[in-house]
């Protein structure tokens, strides 16, 4: 492919790919932001946060960037940001929640949390300060909250883990009834749970319809195992600090999220 003719649009996956795990974005990704700024492309964020929260990550890291598009919540949200309209794409029902947290129940050093716009409410308060620093970094205040009384339709439903125990937690919830929803790891402190259908390849999906071009004229960029859909089904570039099981799986590589990564392919292959 020729990428500088043929691509419409650039997406990003943010935590590990845009920026590293202690919320720091190295200069060539900065560098290589700036340099889009200048080219024709359409630019979109594609988090696991829902739409509002990681338009305000992406403005605490990189200041007023204009970015295009925003897909939320791993492909359950997508939001126009010129028009700051969110989109809901096929969330999880209102009993959907109470089931879940009844699979979780007696995990009781796992903290479920779910968006509520600006509120983020959980099943218990955690106790884990590796837990607490995790949602003070991201402007999270837990409020607890009651499952089993859940009144409306939400868009995904976090499981909070601390990463010394990532081991421990991807053997437990092989063991649970989770088959009828999609749940992955977003990150090396959260599992995530969305209905069958949605995943980061939904928001690609719905980029596409957007900007009329086919799904493989979009580039993506990821590391983590819910970026896999969206990598799949699209030109994805998965980053050297992702899994060896993932980079298996994905034919296109780049540099990791503390080097030059991004800025090094969209230079080799004329994008920038």
């Amino acid at each position: 492919m020729n990428y500088s003719k043929e691509i419409k649009a650039i997406v990003f996956d943010f935590d590990g790919t845009l920026i590293d795990f202690n919320y720091q974005a190295s200069e060539y990704t900065r560098t290589a932001l700036e340099r889009l700024k200048e080219k024709e492309y359409k630019i979109a964020l594609a988090s696991g946060r829902p739409c509002f929260l990681a338009l305000k990550a992406f403005y605490d890291v990189f200041g007023d960037y204009p970015l295009n598009y925003v897909s939320g919540c791993n492909g359950s949200e997508f939001m126009d940001v010129e028009t700051k309209v969110t989109e809901f794409i096929n969330p999880l029902k209102k009993d959907d929640i109470a089931k879940i947290e009844t699979v979780f129940h007696d995990i009781d050093y796992l903290t479920l949390g779910i968006y509520e716009e600006e509120r983020f409410l959980v099943n218990r308060l955690p106790v884990n300060p590796v837990i607490m620093e995790w949602m003070n970094a991201r402007w999270l205040k837990p409020e607890f909250y009651d499952y089993q009384n859940n009144d409306q339709e939400r868009s995904k439903v976090l499981v909070l883990n601390d990463p010394v125990d990532r081991k421990r937690e991807e053997e437990l919830v092989a063991e649970l009834d989770l088959d009828r929803y999609n749940h992955v790891f977003s990150s090396p402190y959260c599992y995530e749970i969305t209905p069958k259908g949605v995943d980061k390849a939904a928001g690609i999906r719905k980029l596409a319809d957007v900007l009329n071009c086919d799904p493989k004229q979009i580039l993506s960029f990821g590391d983590m195992e819910n970026d896999l859909p969206m990598l799949l089904n699209s030109t994805g570039v998965i980053m050297d600090n992702a899994s060896e099981s993932l980079k298996e799986r994905i034919p296109l590589h780049t540099g990791s999220v503390d080097k030059e990564g991004i800025y090094t392919f969209l230079v080799q292959n004329h994008l920038i």
